[in-house]
């Protein structure tokens, strides 16, 4: 009789290499969701656009600023298939050229917990619902406001360093 309890258990092995796919697949999702957003930020109009074709509307805001608004098919597996609001909003500088400062991300409630877990993952918390990435000068916020889930992300115009690092 062998006393030997490390015996090869495909099953063991099939369930633990599902799992390891699974982790990996989802740390890659995670990995470009912020840097996805984060794109935007400082991007000119016109590059917006080649990068998302034409938006599905467009505008001016009462308090005088440029924005495009797209509606992205996104499926997650706490909300399936949703359009996901994207509000671009732009500064036009002396040149005539209009850069992105700002934008807002509208979802289901469903994804506020992913959120804030990758946000909290990858960013410095620095207020309740808030964020900021110090690197990229970005500052995120999340609000639920009547069944969605609301994230603001808006350059920091500021040397973020001089406030962590006063002399």
């Amino acid at each position: 009789m062998n006393c030997n309890t490390s015996t090869y258990n495909p099953l063991k092995r099939k369930i633990m290499k599902t799992k390891f796919q699974f982790i990996v697949g989802l740390g890659i999702i995670l990995l470009f969701l912020i840097p996805g957003a984060q794109a935007q930020i400082l991007q000119s109009k016109s590059d917006v656009i080649k990068e998302y074709g034409d938006p599905f509307s467009a505008g001016v805001t009462k308090s005088g600023e440029n924005y495009l608004f797209y509606k992205m098919p996104v499926t997650t597996k706490a909300s399936g298939t949703y359009n996901q609001g994207r509000i671009l909003y732009f500064k036009t500088f002396s040149n005539g050229v209009e850069v992105c400062y700002k934008f807002k991300i509208v979802e289901p409630t469903s994804e506020t917990i992913y959120n804030i877990t990758s946000f909290t993952r990858d960013l410095v918390q620095t207020d309740d619902m808030q964020w900021n990435d110090y690197a990229k000068g970005i500052v995120y916020k999340i609000k639920e406001i009547k069944g969605v889930c609301l994230i603001t992300a808006e350059y920091d115009n500021e040397v973020s360093l001089a406030k962590v690092y006063k002399f």
